[in-house]
């Protein structure tokens, strides 16, 4: 495994509330602190060259967190070097640049101190958002969504904490995850009920508002996120309720899906279908299991994911408050773009 890979891999193992886009961030960081780089161009072509690396690895699962992580990062760095006086010469600038550089590798945990920080500002924001005596609908496992709703049951700054109940979908390819989330809500005094993700229509009625967290928010406002997401944001919208998706702004990137099976990156592919025209029973395999049951494994285990489109979602909550979809594909223009 290349060292950029094995990095992101300890980071994320090392951190568990360390977003995958952050990870890269810091994997990158690090990456920088052990080159020789004495350059601008230097400092951006291996910059470059290590996001290449990490996107293109077989052994990263969503390479679209990697590269929104990347892209983020990058423009750091391009609003860093505008900030540098036309005037001086290139000697100038690439001594100036390497003291941004050292810059980045004293306060490398500042980009993850940030991430943290944004989940509180989300949590601060969302909490406004829940109605009282209300019931919402959830999946998952998202890291920030469960702080909002802690915060929710809250007192906070003299208000009175939110009366809400949580129906937690949970898929059995996650359900330690889920459950996790499950036992710290409960611990906070919030009622939570346990379905199965196909039990979502069935309950739709019951429920006030959807809040979903996402892996990455996309160029035209959208969400990736995990495989299930789709599916319950088209039923929110069937049964007219407000779904929200709570997310940190370093998720915004450039990835632009044009449908469920072209997310734009070249490199990702899922291959959930694997159809088959045996009429013979599957015979049993390793450890007693057919072989379409070792296939649900395998494609459970890599954490599949899916594209909820910006005319789904009702509104972003983010560190810097309540965004409309059009908003955020707003905010990508500005970042990427201008």
């Amino acid at each position: 495994m290349q060292r950029i890979v094995a990095t992101y891999h300890r980071l994320l193992a090392d951190d568990p509330e360390l977003t995958m886009p952050m990870a890269t961030i810091e994997a990158l960081i690090e990456a920088l602190g052990a080159s020789s780089a004495t350059t601008v161009f230097e400092t951006m072509k291996l910059v470059e060259g290590q996001s290449e690396r990490l996107r293109e690895s077989p052994q990263v699962a969503n390479p679209m967190a990697v590269c929104h992580g990347s892209d983020f990062f990058k423009q750091y760095l391009v609003r860093e070097l505008r900030q540098l006086p036309s005037s001086a010469g290139a000697a100038s600038k690439d001594q100036q640049f390497e003291e941004i550089r050292q810059h980045l590798l004293r306060n490398a945990r500042l980009f993850a101190t940030r991430a943290k920080e944004s989940r509180e500002q989300i949590a601060s924001e969302g909490r406004l958002l829940i109605p009282d005596n209300s019931t919402i609908l959830t999946h998952g496992g998202s890291r920030v969504v469960s702080m909002l709703l802690g915060r929710a049951a809250e007192r906070v700054n003299g208000s009175l904490p939110r009366r809400f109940k949580v129906i937690y979908a949970i898929s059995e390819s996650r359900r330690a995850e889920s459950e996790r989330a499950v036992a710290t809500l409960r611990e906070k005094g919030i009622r939570v009920a346990i379905i199965p993700e196909g039990g979502v229509a069935h309950i739709m009625q019951q429920v006030n508002i959807v809040i979903v967290g996402a892996e990455v928010i996309t160029a035209q406002g959208g969400i990736i996120s995990r495989l299930g997401t789709y599916q319950i944001a088209k039923l929110a919208k069937i049964d007219r309720k407000p779904f929200y998706v709570a997310a940190e702004q370093h998720k915004l990137g450039q990835t632009f899906p044009t449908s469920q099976f072209n997310y734009g990156v070249p490199a990702f592919k899922q291959d959930l279908l694997d159809f088959q025209s045996n009429k013979s029973p599957n015979g049993n395999v390793a450890n007693g299991l057919t072989a379409d049951e070792k296939r649900a494994i395998e494609v459970q285990s890599a954490n599949p994911v899916d594209f909820t489109p910006p005319d789904l979602i009702t509104n972003f909550i983010c560190d810097h408050g309540i965004k409309s979809t059009v908003a955020m594909e707003h905010q990508v223009i500005d970042m990427f773009v201008s």
